[in-house]
């Protein structure tokens, strides 16, 4: 399916994720709410013929924690298809039935983001060693490196109290 077959089903489908394309071989969505977005990428891979999963974006969006899929199909065409979840309830399903290759990507939303993903098989962290503090998203705005210790792997905000 080639980019302009994309944007018309998805848009006929879902019109709320506007799709576009803002280059050659690109499509891009909006963000969406996870229930939306799972449905979504259920008919990019079964209708649409988006079969390989290549990357998991994530970024902190300040109240919300956005996630990016990157897909492609048999024509290289790549889509990016966006959801956004609440940071103070980020959680989503495990799309590792659909796209066996995102399972790592999704343990880096976790370690990274602390985004709970449902349904994730079993296995070690990654990519942050198992002494990581417990809590501590590396990749949240308000986490800041200067208060991480090297040396002790803990996480030393100044306390309040300090702050005076």
């Amino acid at each position: 399916m080639n980019v302009e077959e994309t944007i018309l089903a998805l848009n006929t489908h879902f019109p709320a994720l506007a799709a576009v394309s803002p280059r050659p071989l690109r499509v891009f969505t909006s963000f969406t709410e996870p229930k939306q977005f799972e449905e979504a990428l259920r008919f990019a891979n079964g209708t649409l013929g988006y079969h390989k999963g290549k990357h998991i974006v994530g970024t902190d969006e300040g109240e919300e924690i956005g996630m990016s899929y990157i897909l492609s199909n048999d024509e290289n065409v790549l889509l990016v298809l966006r959801e956004r979840v609440p940071k103070n309830a980020a959680h989503v399903r495990s799309m590792g039935e659909l796209y066996p290759s995102l399972v790592l990507h999704e343990r880096e939303m976790v370690d990274l983001f602390g985004v709970q993903v449902s349904g994730l098989p079993e296995g070690p962290r990654y990519p942050l060693p198992d002494c990581w503090p417990e809590g501590e998203y590396p990749l949240r705005k308000e986490w800041n490196p200067a208060f991480f210790n090297k040396q002790t792997t803990t996480y030393e905000p100044p306390k309040e109290d300090d702050a005076k």
